[in-house]
Parts: structure tokens; sequence; C-alpha cells
């Protein structure tokens, strides 16, 4: 067993980041799962120690790669002083620690890359596949995330997924999840990275063109979404603040509204022709390292050395485990009374056993995910189609620096450009008349001066300069011709019946013991109608780039010259529009090169058309949840990062909440909405007895320690009768160490002496019990658990969730409860008591629905000194939350005073 070992040597290098990020196979078992670690030894042969305290796993993301590096580090960072426990299974190795273009001169290779699906020879896997690493395919992205038009997700999509994502901001006050996606992987800054006179001159001559409706298809821009780094703005941005996002000089003013408002909307529009790049140059604050290439793989990073920070050395409190190398086979699953639930992970090193509230997060890729999908929950009909890429095309030419007549000729280094042009297609039907609908695509546009030898348009895009040597040489270049790259990237169209992902039908095609996927990508006429649409439109934007110049036209994929002082308008007959196996300079990709499949596991509200609910999970599996693009009902044109990573966000959102809101109701008072600060907070509530609770955002969150249970309570008022409501979330409520807590009601103050007679602490020295002996205890434990130092077993009734705690005999009359709660809470959702008391009765509703109902016996001797008013005792009356085992959060603690009744 590898328990405990320390960073690998090489021949080349030590491996500190994969032993300091990663954890072994071994390990994650042996800190999760008691029947292992009983016979787990370390790195030396010694057994470990038992640790009663073991929590399993809550989380388990199959798949390090982009999206599932997103999830993983959400998750973290959600479940922050709670004690959610996430499991991070990558295939692949850990290998760099950033995008690889944030390193100078890496170029590397496709060392991690394979391919572990069937295709046909037309379709273009042979180079692309996966990248088998932590962080995956982010490690080698282009970087550009253009937003999803409503017209591209039209009404496929859920309503409540596309108002989440659109949304400025969310019931909660947070962003809407395009915003938060925007901001995380950088395209929200705009000119910090690509400026300059050639960008400026780009832009202007494409504006122009624009405007003069130049080029077929080109969406109106007045029609667009705001760009990024305004539509990131809560207030309405200046002419100042315009010219600054474009790089510009300020304008002077203009006395006249009308002119000034001209002058703000073109300004706006220029600005939706950035390219919005996931790259950040300057930081977001002082003193903090810029972003630079946004990749997956920093963020999984931070999660698991934040995880390692929070339990130096105690990986059984490790919140975050990633383990490489361990490629996932299929999902285990078992039919519960409600429904399927997978019960175990199936790995190449063994499987892993799920605990009953676990939940699975299944983040390959597409093809991967769906392959997993039908080996693990079988063949649906729906699993596997709707399967869709992206049309690209490439044209390359090489451009005299005097075509772009805004550019001064004094101007001697032109640097590069980054621009962005969405485009529109109405398709015909076969009357050869517009049928109604529309198919998009858009146009990377690169440009770089090099000099009239170069041909690489992104040898300077994205690239650090290493050394001050080379700067001065760029910066004092006269550049006499520019590169310019016209990418265009078309979406197809959704529910194409042959374009599908199935299992191969040879069993002889096998990869880690399972049947490998084949995939079948076909465009259908639309799609062709399409991609012969943005390609002409290419040939026009080639041509307002020429400026009536002549050109170069170079390979698309080798750079190589094709023709020399060609005119423009000739670019359909040098660079055609096919693909390269119908002709060797063909502008068209494969399908299936762009890494950009998406569907196959579609979301939707209508279990019979769609694979999954507008919450990523599985309709026909109540534990097991889908991130990455294959969750998409439609791809539009954009490359699905953004997407992606909006819905992984908000995936984290759902299966770890925040509280609900803390709204006014008519009579109550809050004592805890979530708003004070600590030192506040803390004056109003002590502490006494073991553990702590600590403030986390908008909740409170107990947290045990070894010193037996603790208690936080409303020290600065006593209550007679009231009702109190309060929202309480358990992170792990079943299983090994489940969450056990409670609400205690009407106890004596434990910081005061004893009065003669009254029971004393039931642990000596522990202050916390007090609230047990003096106060009565609306308990919070889905497992029941029995006094074990009173050989109490566990399950009864009184010991549960929503009962008054060891109130033994159940039925109506005085000392008895009657108990009528059949819940069973749900992990990481929020649930609500609603408490009342009047006089010696107490009544307990949890979820809305009624629970237990108790009166105390005045005539039960035991009952003598709990939950005596101030009018009976001075110094009772308190209220309080315990702690006892796992984080359970507290939320929106709230009271109203009743009246007593009268005789």
């Amino acid at each position: 067993m590898n328990i405990g070992s320390s960073s690998q040597p090489t021949d080349f290098a030590l491996d500190v980041l994969g032993r300091y990020v990663c954890n072994t196979f071994d390990e994650a078992l042996a800190n999760s799962d008691p029947a292992y670690r009983a016979n787990a030894r370390d790195i030396k042969g010694n057994p470990l120690p038992g640790r009663g305290e073991m929590r399993p796993f809550d989380f388990v993301v199959i798949g390090g790669g982009t999206f599932g590096s997103a999830i993983a580090e959400h998750l973290w960072f959600r479940s922050t002083g709670r004690s959610e426990r996430i499991l991070v299974l990558e295939a692949g190795p850990v290998l760099l620690a950033e995008h690889m273009q944030n390193l100078p001169s890496i170029n590397l290779g496709r060392e991690v890359w394979g391919m572990s699906w069937n295709a046909a020879p037309v379709l273009g896997y042979a180079a692309s596949g996966l990248a088998y690493c932590v962080g995956g395919r982010s490690i080698w992205w282009g970087g550009w995330s253009p937003r999803l038009l409503d017209t591209e997700t039209r009404t496929d999509w859920p309503q409540a997924v596309l108002d989440d994502l659109n949304a400025k901001k969310l019931p909660n006050g947070d962003n809407g999840y395009f915003r938060q996606s925007g901001q995380q992987i950088g395209v929200t800054a705009t000119n910090d990275y690509i400026f300059g006179e050639l960008h400026h001159g780009m832009r202007e001559q494409l504006y122009s063109a624009i405007k003069a409706n130049r080029i077929s298809g080109a969406v109106d821009l007045a029609a667009l979404p705001e760009a990024p780094p305004v539509e990131i703005l809560d207030t309405p941005p200046t002419l100042d603040d315009l010219a600054a996002l474009l790089g510009l000089t300020p304008p002077n003013p203009p006395s006249d509204p009308a002119q000034s408002q001209q002058i703000e909307a073109e300004m706006r529009n220029k600005l939706k022709l950035e390219a919005p790049l996931a790259v950040q140059a300057r930081p977001e604050h002082a003193g903090f390292f810029p972003l630079n290439k946004f990749s997956a793989v920093p963020l999984l990073i931070k999660a698991a050395r934040g995880a390692f920070s929070e339990a130096p050395g105690d990986d059984v409190r490790k919140r975050l485990m990633i383990v490489p190398r361990c490629h996932v086979s299929r999902l285990s699953v078992t039919n519960d009374p409600d429904g399927l639930r997978v019960d175990g992970v199936v790995t190449e090193r063994g499987r892993i056993p799920l605990s009953p509230d676990a939940k699975v997060i299944v983040a390959l890729g597409t093809i991967e995910s769906t392959r997993l999908a039908l080996l693990s929950f079988g063949a649906d009909g729906r699993i596997g189609t709707n399967l869709m890429a992206h049309l690209r095309s490439n044209l390359t030419l090489r451009v005299p620096r005097e075509a772009f007549s805004a550019v001064s000729a004094s101007v001697k280094a032109l640097q590069t450009s980054a621009l962005l042009l969405k485009g529109r297609h109405q398709f015909l039907g076969a009357d050869n008349n517009p049928d109604g609908s529309f198919g998009h695509f858009h146009f990377q546009i690169t440009a770089s001066g090099l000099g009239n030898a170069g041909s690489n348009s992104e040898a300077e895009l994205f690239q650090k300069v290493p050394d001050i040597d080379t700067l001065q040489q760029h910066l004092n270049a006269t550049d006499s011709h520019v590169i310019v790259t016209i990418r265009g990237i078309g979406e197809m169209q959704p529910n194409n019946a042959a374009s599908n992902v199935t299992l191969d039908l040879d069993p002889g095609q096998v990869d880690y013991g399972e049947r490998k996927a084949f995939v079948n990508l076909q465009p259908n006429p639309k799609d062709e109608q399409l991609w012969e649409a943005m390609d002409k439109a290419s040939d026009e934007l080639a041509v307002v780039l020429a400026n009536g110049h002549k050109v170069d036209f170079l390979h698309p994929v080798t750079g190589a010259e094709v023709q020399l002082g060609a005119d423009a308008t000739s670019a359909a007959a040098v660079i055609p529009h096919t693909r390269r196996d119908q002709h060797p300079n063909g502008r068209r990709d494969p399908l299936g090169s762009t890494h950009h499949e998406a569907g196959t596991l579609r979301m939707g509200d209508d279990p019979t058309a769609s694979v999954t609910d507008a919450n990523c999970r599985f309709h026909s599996v109540k534990n097991a949840y889908v991130v990455g693009p294959a969750l998409f009902p439609t791809i539009g044109s954009p490359n699905p990062m953004l997407t992606g990573i909006a819905l992984a966000r908000r995936l984290g959102d759902h299966l770890l909440p925040p509280p609900p809101a803390a709204v006014a109701e008519t009579g109550f008072r809050y004592l805890f909405d979530g708003t004070e600060r600590s030192a506040d907070l803390f004056a109003k509530w002590n502490r006494v007895g073991g553990g702590n609770f600590a403030l986390v955002r908008r909740t409170l969150v107990a947290q045990p320690d070894s010193n037996g249970i603790g208690l936080l309570y409303y020290a600065a008022e006593q209550f007679d009768d009231f009702t109190l409501r309060l929202d309480f979330c358990l992170p792990h409520p079943r299983g090994n160490s489940n969450d056990n807590s409670g609400v205690f009601l009407r106890f004596r103050n434990p910081k005061l002496p004893e009065l003669p007679g009254t029971p004393g602490p039931d642990v000596p020295g522990n202050l916390a019990t007090v609230a047990v002996d003096t106060g009565y205890e609306v308990q919070i434990d889905e497992e029941a658990r029995g006094d074990t130092r009173r050989g109490e077993l566990d399950g009864f009734l009184f010991n549960r969730t929503g009962a008054i705690y060891k109130v033994k005999t159940i039925g109506t009359s005085p000392g008895q409860q009657n108990y009528t709660n059949g819940q069973r809470l749900a992990a990481g959702t929020w649930h609500s008591f609603d408490i009342t008391v009047t006089g010696r009765t107490y009544e307990v509703v949890l979820n809305g629905q009624p629970s237990t109902k108790f009166t105390a016996d005045p005539a039960d001797p035991n009952e003598r000194f709990r939950g005596r008013m101030r009018s009976e005792d001075p110094d009772s009356g308190f209220i309080g939350l315990q702690v006892h085992t796992g984080s359970v959060a507290f939320a929106n603690v709230r009271i109203r005073s009743n009246a007593p009744l009268t005789a």
C-alpha cells in the first residue's frame, strides 16, 4: 500500500507538485472507509490507528480535467467551515501547474494525449482525443470565450437555467453565472493584453465594414449583448470609462446630449468587437499576481492546498483529495425504494464504495462521459443522441501594412490584434426561400506584424516575452506585413439522428476492460448550408482587411505560401470552401478536430426528451450529475468554456446551496441573520463546553472537537413563551460519524452556580450539558444515535431529528411526545424548524410538516427543573445551538415572543 510516501524523484525532477497536490488511491480509501483502513498499512508497514470520526466522501468527481477541476474547487470553497469531503479521480498524471502558454517556450508535445473511442476515419479524432492529465484540455485551449446569444439557446434550454445564466444578479445577490464564469476565466478585462496601433486600426476597419453591410450575416452590433467589460459593471460607464476600455484617448464631451449618446453607443459597439480572451495581464488588486491565460489546474491546486492547510498532515480530516492515474471503468448502481442510486465507483485500482448520501459528478469529456453513462445506466434511447460539434474553417493571408489606413506610417512595431465578429445565417428551405430558422457562426480574427517572411498570426499572440532582449527586438521591429488568420466557428444543428455516441458494436474494442465508444458525427443539410454561408462571409472579410491591396494566401494548416500577390477577391478559388480530404488547400477542418463535442447528455425539463434535469442530474439516477458541454441542448457557435464553467458553478451552488434569504416576518426579530460582524455576534452569543462555532458567510457552523459537546447560546435575553424559527443544513446526515446536533430550549444559565437541588452538568466540568439537564432539546440526528455511555442502541424515535430528545414515551398524554416525523432529510439541503413553546407544551414543525408535540408532566419529579420560565427561575429561559458531531450549519435564527395563555 502506498500511504504516506514522500515526493518521488525522476531522472530529471523531484515530483513535489504531484505529492503536494495529490493523494494515492490507498490514502483516499484508508482515510474514508473504515473497512479498508482496518487492513491498511503505511509506507513503513505499520497498521493505521483507528479513527472513529472518519467520514466518507460526500462528492466524487469523475475526471480532474477542465470542468471536473472547476466543480471540485467550487464545492470545496462553498463548503468552507463545513465538513463535506470531495474526491477527484483523474485518469492521467499531474503535468503542469498552469496553461502551457504561461510557461516560456514550453511548446508541449502530445505526451498525455490519447483517444479511447473509435470513429469514422473522415473525422478529425486521430489528432485530437483527450488530454489525460489534471486540468485536461484546459492546459491547451485557445482562450476565446464569447457568450451564447439568446437566439443560440432558443427554447431548447430549461428556462430556469437560462434565467440563472443570463441574470445580472441572482436572488441571493450574487452575480449571474455567465458573469461569474467571465470573472473566473478572465474575459471581463479588455485591452489589458491586446492593444496598440495595429489593433485599433483593424478594429476601425472592421467596424466601418459592418456598418456598411459589407460582410454577409454580420450581426448588427447594436443587437448584441454588451461586451464583457461593460456588462460586468453594476453602474453605467462614462465616456472616459469606455475610452479606457478601448485603449483610446477620452473624447471631449460634446455639449449636445444627442451627440454624447451617439458617441457612447459607438464606443459600446466597438467594444463588442474586442476578442473575449481568457487572459488577464493585469491583476484585479494591487499585490495580486495576474491570472494570465486561464486553465483549470490552478483552481484545483488552490483547493487541494487549502484542504491540506485546514487539516495539516491529517488525511482523515482532509476535505479534498485528488487521485491521479485512476481510470474509472463504470459506476455500480443499486435500486433503492425511491429510485436508482450509484453505490460505488469501479476503477482500475479497485472499487470505491459510496455512502447513501454521496453524490457522483461525471466530468469527463463529452464522449467518455456518455460512454460511462451507457455502461453504468444502460441505453435508454436518449443517452448519446444529440451529438454536436463545431464547423470550423481557416483562412490565412499576408497583408501589406498599407492596407490598414488607420495605422500611422510612423509606427514601427505593429504587435498583435485579436477581434471577434458574430454572424447569423437565415436558412433557406427547399424552395430557396427563408424557412424562418437561423444558424450562428463567429469569426476569431488574429493578426501579427511579423515582417514579410512570417507566416504564423499567433506567433506573438498568447506568448510571454521571455527576456528583455527579446522584448527590445519586438519594440524596435519595422513590420512591413501583417499575418491575418480568420477562423470561422459555426454551430451544428441539434437532434441530428445521424450524429450520436454509442458503444462500439465490436466486443473486442475495449478500454480498461469495458466496451469502447463509437462516434458518429455527420453534418446535415442545414449544417452544410451554414458552413457555406460562413465561408462566404470570411471571403468578404478578407476583402475588407485587404482594403484594395494584393495579398499572399497561406496554407490553412502549414502556413506555406499558396499564392502570392493575389487579389483578395480570389480567396474562394485559392483556398476553397472544402475539407482538406477533398482538396489539399481546403479551409475546412475535419469534424471532431475542435474538441467541442456537446449535447449527448442534454439537460431538459421533460424526462422523455432529455437525459439530465435543469440541475444537471440524470433523470433516472438520484445521485449522479454531469458537468461539461455534454449538458448543452444546443451548442451555439462559442467555445464551450464560458458556458461550461457557468454551469459547473451553478451545479456547485445547487449541491451546496446558500441558506434562504433573511426576510422580514410579522412579529419576528432576528437573533442571527448572517450580516453581523464576528465581534458583535459573539458578544451576544456565548459558547461553553467543547467544540466551537464559526461564522462562515451567512451561517453559523458547528465545529466539534475531542472535548465533548458544546453549546452556543443567546446570552443577551431570556424567553418565556415563544416561536423560534431557524434553518439548518446537514452535510453528512447518515453514515459513519454522521451529523448530530440540536436546538436547546428554556435552559438555565450554564455559567451561574447550580441552585440547590438542581441537576448539575451531565458531564462534570462541561457546562454545555447544563442545557441537557435543565432544558429541552429538539434533536437533529438522522441516525438516532443512542447514548453509548448507557449502552443505548441506535434508532429510537426519541433520538431522531425533530423529536424532543430523550422523551421516551410516545403518545399524547402529559409526559409523552406525539412524534410523527417520517421525513428523510437530504444532505447539503437547507431544512427548517418552527418550534413553538407555550407554557409546558412544545410543538415542532420540520420543513412545514408537524414533527412532534410534547407537554411536560409537572408531576414527574425528573421534569422539576427543566424548561422553566423566568417567572419560575429568573436565570432560566435561554435558547441555544449544540455542537456534537459533524459540521451542522445554522442560519436565519429568529424569534417571536408569544403572550402567555390565561385561564
